[in-house]
């Protein structure tokens, strides 16, 4: 039938019949005659044609290839407090607790701290040999600077963007477009200049997903069409473009998710004909078609670096996790099943360390799972009459209201922890654990049919962040392996830069910091005995406008701390907050943080 351009709010309104009443009021008599049975038959036509575009857009025959915002751009409104009990008793608790600089001693992981007591136990030998913070202190320290503001766009793709990804050590950024364009960009730093443009070929509809291979040498795309699509990350001619073909039993097929193994040896991809496809890159062939479900494969992924264990997510919200060493083609049954979304799953990422992962929802939930506590054998037959999938679709419909606040779990819903808040409508959004390295995974990111980033504590359930970026969904996300910026995709057409900014309201003491004035003598009276203020950030500035001057006399010590270009407030404190210091003038102490470098002068 061709593509169809069809307006979502038509869509929205298709079941709704509207007469135009007659000015002069006729319009109630002609009523009066109206035969009901006619009336009942319009209805039904109507109906069934509603649900035959249905069933074309599922099959893929019709494309929307038109969306205008008839969706509320607020955030839901979530009633209930965040479940905690089963996340406090779980291993991944502590662990990302310890990760995140909050040892098993230490008590709530909100509670407050600060930089220069770390700095003090450090300057008088309290932890580790070497004198450097250990990496858990390092993450305590960058989770400060979690992005909270849209710094810019760094392009502009004149159409939807769909997907874009890091490389694993940081240096590139892919991104896809409805355009059929890949764009690479320099990721080493955080100008991120666009440095090859690649025009994708046999795309149908749109680029719907793209992985980079481990090494970072290849990356591989998806679209409608039965064959996966492999090239060099450095060729930039449509030619070097190397088709992977899946041989579906279904003519129109599409392929939703893709990954690379993390040997670099395979490729895992789920379609809309409900199998799960595995392709030998060396021996150049299709080793596995897997029958998940009858409806669409949306997620697919590896469990950690062996590659042996993957899952799978799909539209009846099941996840199954397979084990490829007993994975029998000819009658495949899962290593295990999770049951407990109401609607189907549109990403799956792993914490990469063989037990968790998260799910994001079209029930509008993020879910923690330990893939060591399965759902029973029989949950998926009980709750199959509790699943929505048919009563609404996500991509024009109203979210229902009973997703934000469902009375009860389903049965043999084992996860650990469920997280609202974000809105999941038009597509398949994505929601990833933040990098180990700079967050020791204390968030959980998603994006939002809001055209939000939304930033999830992974210990509380509750949104840190909720960063208005887009004016339209928010579809793939990306966090930076070893810098505080996320990148954020979306349908308005942007790929725009997350990164941390101060207040507004900080302006005005970062000019007094930067041109001190002496402190006149009752101020300094008043200031000493305190203890030290938390630690404030001041707004982003280049460079510093001028040095740091001692304020008086009085044995003050004076800091300032440098994050890359951003400039944390001077404290003014009593020298007794330290121990005794050498006899210099000036000490100058330095905290490597990955790539980021935290500069303490001090002023003796």
């Amino acid at each position: 039938m061709g593509n169809i351009v069809l307006r979502s709010r038509a869509l929205a309104n298709m079941s709704d019949i509207e007469f135009e009443e007659d000015l002069d009021g006729n319009g109630m008599e002609d009523d009066l005659f109206e035969d009901p049975q006619e009336d009942a038959d319009e209805a039904l036509s109507e109906n069934h044609l509603v649900s035959i575009l249905r069933q074309l857009i599922s099959s893929g025959e019709i494309q929307i290839l038109n969306n205008e915002h008839f969706y509320s751009m607020s955030l839901p409104v979530i009633k209930r407090r965040p479940n905690l009990d089963q996340l406090k008793k779980s291993a991944i608790y502590q662990s990302i607790k310890q990760a995140s600089g909050y040892g098993a001693d230490s008590g709530s992981p909100t509670e407050q701290f600060n930089v220069l007591d770390m700095l003090a136990q450090r300057q008088s030998g309290v932890g580790p040999k070497g004198g450097s913070f250990v990496q858990s202190d390092k993450c305590k320290i960058s989770n400060l600077f979690v992005p909270n503001r849209t710094e810019r766009s760094i392009v502009n793709c004149n159409s939807k963007v769909f997907c874009g990804r890091f490389s694993r050590d940081g240096s590139q950024f892919i991104s896809a477009s409805q355009d059929s364009r890949i764009r690479v960009f320099d990721a080493s730093n955080s100008q991120y200049p666009m440095i090859r443009q690649i025009e994708a070929k046999n795309v149908s509809w749109s680029i719907l997903d793209i992985d980079f291979s481990p090494d970072g040498e290849f990356f591989v795309y998806s679209t409608w069409a039965d064959a996966l699509f492999v090239s060099r990350m450095y060729n930039m001619a449509t030619d070097d473009i190397h088709c992977l073909f899946l041989r579906p039993e279904r003519q129109k097929f599409g392929v939703f998710t893709v990954a690379y193994s993390n040997c670099g040896k395979q490729i895992l991809a789920g379609a809309n004909d409900g199998c799960l496809y595995a392709y030998d890159l060396v021996g150049n062939r299709r080793v596995l078609m897997v029958p998940v479900a009858e409806h669409d494969v949306n997620a697919v992924g590896f469990l950690d670096e062996t590659s042996n264990i993957f899952f799978s997510g799909t539209d009846n919200g099941i996840i199954k996790v397979w084990d490829r060493r007993c994975l029998n083609e000819d009658s495949p049954e899962p290593a295990g099943v999770l049951v407990g979304h109401y609607d189907g799953i549109t990403y799956i990422d792993s914490r990469n360390d063989g037990r968790y992962i998260i799910s994001n929802s079209k029930d509008q939930s993020i879910k923690l799972w330990d893939l060591r506590v399965f759902s029973p054998a029989d949950a998926e037959n009980k709750v199959k009459d509790h699943l929505s999938y048919g009563n609404w679709d996500y991509r024009w419909d109203e979210v229902p209201k009973r997703f934000y606040n469902p009375a009860k779990s389903l049965e043999g819903d084992t996860s650990v922890m469920t997280y609202r808040g974000h809105r999941v409508q038009k597509s398949l959004i994505r929601a990833k654990f933040s990098p180990a390295a700079t967050t020791g995974q204390r968030y959980i990111y998603t994006g939002c049919g809001t055209g939000r980033l939304i930033i999830y504590d992974t210990l509380t359930g509750k949104i840190v962040q909720a960063i208005e970026s887009h004016r339209d969904t928010v579809r793939d996300v990306a966090w930076h392996p070893h810098r505080s910026e996320v990148l954020t995709c979306s349908w308005d057409f942007n790929v725009n830069l997350q990164t941390f900014q101060c207040a507004e309201n900080a302006k005005k003491e970062d000019l007094s910091l930067r041109v001190p004035n002496a402190p006149h003598r009752g101020h300094r009276r008043r200031q000493r005995g305190r203890e030290p203020p938390a630690a404030t950030v001041a707004p982003n500035c280049r460079a510093a406008a001028g040095p740091v001057q001692r304020l008086g006399s009085g044995g003050s010590i004076f800091f300032l701390i440098c994050v890359r270009t951003t400039f944390v407030n001077a404290f003014s404190l009593g020298s007794r907050a330290f121990p005794r210091f050498s006899t210099q003038n000036r000490q100058l102490f330095s905290l490597s943080l990955n790539h980021q470098c935290f500069f303490f002068t001090i002023y003796a």
